[in-house]
């Protein structure tokens, strides 16, 4: 019984000290990297961002940013949304898996890695151990323009 108790308590230890130890989320905010700036700059038009709660109590972590805006009379967006795997051989495994799902052909992109999915209308691109989803234009997934998102994606690449 006594080695049952002394193996609870150090595997608890370990735990606890592996809790402790662990580094805490770093502070991340997608709209600091895609600026409104950058909206604007892609779909050519004036974009706003979408409103704040003040009330509300803001994470840590936020890693999706959307501006809104018209263009030709139509509502577009432009919106990205990042996903940090834990190491490099991580991120380009899921990266990989989901390019494989969506049946797309990789695209040539300076340091960089990036698919274009016409089923969601989405660019994807990856970066060390940094994936970036980007989707520009208006709700009609066929008729979001991959050339509007490619160059945001590659804007962003540069930054991260």
């Amino acid at each position: 019984m006594r080695i049952i108790d002394a193996i609870a308590c150090a595997v608890l230890g370990t735990a606890a000290l592996a809790a402790t130890a662990a580094p805490a989320e770093e502070p991340f905010d997608a709209c600091t990297v895609f600026t409104q700036d950058d909206a604007e700059k892609t779909l050519g038009t004036q974009m706003a961002a979408e409103p704040v709660n003040p009330k509300a109590r803001r994470p840590r972590v936020i890693p999706e940013c959307t501006y809104n805006g018209f263009k030709d009379g139509k509502p577009v967006a432009a919106s990205v949304h990042f996903r940090f795997g834990r190491s490099e051989s991580e991120a380009r495994e899921a990266f990989e898996q989901a390019r494989l799902q969506y049946q797309t052909k990789p695209l040539l992109l300076p340091n960089a890695e990036a698919f274009w999915s016409a089923k969601t209308g989405q660019m994807n691109l990856r970066k060390g151990r940094t994936w970036i989803t980007v989707s520009v234009g208006t709700d009609k997934i066929r008729e979001r323009d991959m050339d509007q998102a490619k160059k945001l994606a590659e804007l962003l690449a540069t930054k991260i």
